[in-house]
């Protein structure tokens, strides 16, 4: 025979109360017996109390979706239920006898009996909800935030899928990006705005910048020549389709991550002299996002072959991004890239497409 109070003691529920209070406890117990292959409690049902294995054999199992995978096996002087039963919530398992089990009941009704009578517990019952509130917002944020990167490089894949060419500058541009970024954190006119959640919205929402290509015909898209005024128009279109995409998401959901994005989409083809597209607007109203990845994103063009173009070679990258000092680009921001060029190569060495060896 089980020792009731050790068992509730050793309990998360009940650890810490003293004998009184485990007394009062073992006092509200009920015997419940259980046959091999019933179902004690199912997954969704309300939980309305919980159970002390006295004898026997139980295991707990959840709904996956394709079906029902074991997560635990529990035997005497173990717990289950309690969970639910102290959040008034539905059931997370369902826990079905393996073999005749006998078991201890703990009904809503005498929990709620021993919470009115017995201020140790209700305290103790208060502190393991909020642990357990701040796990479960801890451990959903983290999921959120995974299932949101996850979504933003698929989306961008879709751009990127339909030109195997390119497969590679998604990485590429997202790598150049974030060096561009450490290294002008190390200037003191950027450490306030270039903190590690900076880099890191940076690093997921690059892939997005040409989300917005997705509308835009592949006639247009991969046309070997150089583009009439019209299809050059329609093109230009897919930093604002690409705005726009962001903002249905930003209503949805409103994650920092999308609002990088949607900064990046709209200007990255902004000019520092006011001359690019869509808005025309220059200098430092460009925001420092859009302004990193205009140039990653033309060194990585300049480094890549295209369908309407061959790749060019290291020093003749550099020679171009001189040129578009002050005019295409941020001063402080090509400075930085053109010395650090080495480390933008390596980068771009590094991440090749796997088909053909190059970009």
């Amino acid at each position: 025979m089980i020792n009731v109070q050790k068992v509730l003691s050793n309990s998360e529920l009940f650890s810490g109360l003293s004998v009184n209070s485990l007394s009062r406890v073992e006092g509200r117990l009920k015997p419940a017996s259980f046959a091999r292959n019933v179902v004690i409690c199912r997954e969704g049902d309300d939980g309305d109390s919980m159970y002390i294995i006295v004898s026997g054999l139980v295991t707990v199992s959840s709904d996956m979706g394709w079906g029902q995978r074991e997560l635990a096996r529990k035997g005497p002087g173990e717990v289950f239920g309690e969970m639910a039963l102290i959040s008034n919530d539905v059931r997370s398992a369902t826990v079905r006898a393996v073999e005749d089990t006998e078991c201890l009941e703990l009904d809503r009704a005498g929990f709620d009996d021993l919470l009115d009578g017995d201020p140790a517990l209700a305290q103790r019952i208060a502190k393991i909800m909020t642990r357990r509130f701040s796990t479960l917002v801890h451990r959903t944020s983290t999921e959120l935030l995974g299932a949101y990167r996850a979504l933003t490089f698929a989306l961008a894949n879709l751009t990127e899928s339909r030109d195997p060419e390119t497969g590679a500058h998604l990485e590429r541009t997202r790598h150049y990006c974030v060096l561009l970024a450490e290294l002008l954190s190390e200037d003191d006119r950027y450490r306030d705005q270039i903190t590690d959640e900076f880099i890191d919205g940076l690093f997921q929402a690059a892939p997005l910048h040409d989300i917005g290509k997705v509308a835009i015909p592949d006639a247009i898209l991969f046309k070997p020549g150089g583009l009439i005024e019209g299809e050059f128009e329609r093109m230009k279109s897919h930093t604002s389709i690409g705005a726009t995409m962001m903002e249905r998401v930003i209503r949805q959901s409103g994650a920092d991550l999308f609002r990088i994005a949607y900064k990046i989409c709209l200007y990255h083809h902004e000019r520092w002299d006011g001359t690019g597209y869509p808005t025309g607007i220059a200098g430092t109203d460009i925001p420092l996002e859009a302004r990193i990845m205009a140039i990653a994103d033309v060194y990585d063009a300049l480094r890549s072959r295209r369908v309407y173009k061959d790749s060019i070679d290291e020093s003749a990258s550099i020679d171009l991004l001189k040129g578009g000092i002050g005019t295409q680009f941020d001063p402080e921001i090509a400075a930085v890239m053109i010395e650090h060029i080495g480390r933008f190569e390596e980068i771009y060495l590094t991440y090749q497409d796997e088909k053909t060896g190059g970009a």
